[in-house]
């Protein structure tokens, strides 16, 4: 059946945590596949491009991009295995993907696992597959995702989610290159390629205790940084328009371009949510643009007012004339319209993070954002 086109099947009785999973998979692969929007190979190289890379990349011109794809050309070819690291949104599952496609395995299965919506019950049986009758609701046989990867590339996200019992077992797969189905017998061979990505330093987290030290050593053949965004200001301009271009063809619409402003404040703007938030940030703005250019209008309140707070924080204003008694109420707001917006920024627009600061909670936080954006 999944070789058929579905994504996954879930045998009766229905459990929530596996129908949760499915969804949560299904959804994070639709995602990357419209966030093809990470730099693609370079151009000297397209010749030599696998199968799949399809022009649907944008190719970066900074400095950090081109060291990152540099890297990924190098280590693409061999059969190592690869831990990414990244924040959220800087595309580690678009990269684990263009490391596989142009690899000897690209003609094989590229299968992504979240191990972070995994919960620890159902994460044996996602890995490895099970049996008939392995545990309740375990009604058929299913493939796990070492199987669907067989010969070609796995891609575990997250990974430092897993619990040790896992990390154990994932362990015995990579050693022996054999694993079974769990409530299974049979031994089933394994000619996988892993990558994995995390947030957070694996080092770190199994001196921490929270990662087994012999697992991060057989993972750790290669690693890789991905840059985020604001550390990436030359490619900010190109990946608007990428975005743009995009966006207008799923829209059908035909919007020019962006205004100066825009551009700016694009560039003053640190980019927490990396290209995920600013793919989302533009396909807004062309869904409220009817023709022309992308104004300043159309961008969220957070994108807007941290280029003036930036701005304001950087150079020194004479003092203001005291405000009249009738002025009070509009002073008092203009007080804490500042404070919201110097706390965004102290934690990178973090609203629940600038809420705890600011002792509300983030209903009210979002509602005095709105009432500021009127």
């Amino acid at each position: 059946m999944i070789k058929l086109g579905a994504f996954d099947y879930i045998t009766k009785p229905l459990i929530p945590d596996e129908v949760l999973n499915v969804i949560s998979n299904s959804l994070n692969q639709q995602a990357v596949s419209q966030d093809q929007a990470t730099p693609g190979i370079s151009d000297a190289n397209k010749e030599k491009q696998a199968p799949g890379m399809n022009g649907s990349f944008y190719i970066g011109t900074s400095a950090a991009t081109r060291e990152l794809y540099r890297q990924i050309e190098i280590v693409a070819p061999t059969n190592y295995s690869v831990i990414l690291y990244g924040e959220s949104g800087t595309g580690k599952e678009v990269i684990a993907k263009t490391i596989h496609q142009y690899s000897d395995r690209r003609d094989k299965p590229f299968i992504a696992m979240d191990c972070g919506t995994i919960s620890k019950e159902l994460s044996g049986s996602e890995l490895f597959g099970h049996m008939k009758g392995a545990f309740t609701g375990a009604l058929g046989d299913k493939e796990g995702h070492f199987e669907l990867a067989n010969g070609g590339t796995l891609f575990l996200d997250e990974v430092a989610n897993l619990s040790y019992d896992i990390q154990a077992a994932l362990l015995r797969v990579i050693q022996e290159r054999k694993f079974k189905r769990v409530g299974g017998t049979r031994e089933l061979s394994s000619d996988v390629r892993i990558i994995v990505a995390s947030n957070e330093n694996l080092q770190d987290a199994y001196q921490k205790g929270k990662f087994r030290e012999d697992l991060f050593h057989r993972f750790n053949e290669f690693s890789i940084n991905l840059p985020p965004l604001r550390k990436r200001r030359d490619d900010i301009e190109s990946l608007a328009h990428f975005f743009l271009e995009k966006t207008n063809a799923e829209l059908g619409k035909k919007i020019a371009g962006f205004d100066q402003q825009v551009l700016q404040l694009f560039l003053e703007y640190t980019w927490p949510g990396n290209l995920r938030e600013m793919r989302n940030v533009v396909r807004r703005s062309v869904l409220l643009t009817a023709e022309g250019l992308i104004s300043d209008h159309t961008l969220p309140f957070e994108i807007t007012h941290f280029g003036q707070s930036a701005r304001s924080s950087d150079s020194a204003h004479p003092a203001e004339p005291v405000a009249r008694d009738s002025d009070l109420k509009n002073t008092t707001a203009k007080a804490e319209y500042q404070a919201i917006i110097n706390v965004l920024k102290e934690v990178n627009n973090n609203k629940t993070k600038a809420a705890e600061i600011l002792n509300i909670d983030r209903k009210t936080l979002y509602n005095k954002i709105k009432n500021y954006e009127k």
